[in-house]
């Protein structure tokens, strides 16, 4: 078998346009190759070096990763002015993208008003008003920082989505952002698509939420008017002995809501502890609402377990 030519010093580990690499004395058949992908057109890359059988696969959930070689591959057909904005922003911050939202293509391009927008296959350009600022780099990847982000997928996600991914900037333990750096951001673009959503969201941050859902199950009890449970709270017995923490607590109740995702089912470890957890709960006088995404799916019945429960609580 006849040995593939090698590609110029440097080039075995990184994407390059078609153009360059003939200029550098490369062959149009050897950039044919089948050990170079074509992520996007006019630029080649090392196999694997993108991932780019994502239509043949069973949709996985999105990894940072794959996100940043696929915008590497694209950074070499960009303007130097230009950056990544939108979902393709969220993703690489590691936001928590809705799934329905969370694909590798299109990304999302972004470049300052009055340049135009970049027009390509399995790009979505933006043509958009920005303070230089508002860019963040990422490794060699500029892009939208946390706050400006944040503001843009407002017109694309529902209220609650909007909520969960303030947390996720605000959280407590490792914050990307301040609550104010999120008010200063609305005040500075006061005519961006769903301002309106961002206004009403950002309120309802908290800085101790610590997974999306959890986000989403808080703002439904807030918007029907229930009291504000408590995000991730350690309760105690009457003797200091620690009990549980839980996602969303009433303490004046003695009430635990939690979300239970897959994982509390399929986990074997898991399952069993969580069966301990709440025999504890219930010995001292605490009980445990139990959600799945069924019942986010249908907020009306949720909201009315909550508040017969309450009720029952001792709540007038």
């Amino acid at each position: 078998m006849t040995a593939r030519i090698p590609l110029p010093d440097g080039w075995a580990d990184r994407a390059f346009r078609i153009g360059d690499a003939v200029r550098a004395g490369a062959s149009t058949s050897r950039l044919d190759g089948g050990d170079l992908e074509r992520p996007f057109w006019g630029v080649r890359a090392p196999a694997a070096f993108t991932d780019s059988s994502e239509g043949s696969r069973p949709k996985l959930p999105v990894r940072r990763s794959d996100v940043e070689a696929l915008c590497r591959a694209l950074q070499v057909r960009m303007r130097p002015d230009a950056f990544f904005t939108h979902v393709t922003a969220a993703l690489l911050l590691g936001l928590p993208v809705p799934g329905r939202l969370a694909r590798l293509r299109p990304l999302h391009v972004g470049c300052a008003a009055p340049g135009r927008a970049m027009l390509a296959r399995d790009i979505v350009g933006h043509s958009m008003r920005i303070d230089p600022d508002d860019l963040v780099d990422r490794g060699f990847l500029r892009l939208t920082g946390p706050a400006r982000t944040w503001l843009d997928l407002a017109g694309s996600l529902t209220l609650g989505e909007l909520v969960a991914i303030g947390d996720a900037l605000v959280q407590w333990r490792s914050p990307l952002v301040t609550l104010g750096e999120l008010g200063s951001a609305l005040d500075r673009y006061p005519s961006r698509s769903g301002i309106k959503q961002a206004r009403t969201a950002l309120p309802l941050l908290r800085t101790r939420s610590e997974s999306p859902r959890e986000s989403v199950l808080r703002v439904i009890i807030v918007l029907a008017g229930l009291p504000e449970p408590e995000c991730n709270l350690e309760v105690f017995d009457d003797d200091g002995i620690f009990l549980a923490r839980g996602d969303l607590v009433y303490p004046e109740y003695k009430l635990f809501l939690e979300y239970q995702g897959d994982q509390h089912r399929t986990d074997r470890a898991q399952w069993r502890s969580d069966i301990r957890r709440t025999g504890r709960l219930e010995d001292n006088g605490w009980q445990v609402l139990q959600f799945t995404d069924d019942d986010l799916r249908d907020p009306t019945a949720l909201v009315a377990r909550i508040r017969l429960r309450l009720s029952a609580r001792g709540r007038a």
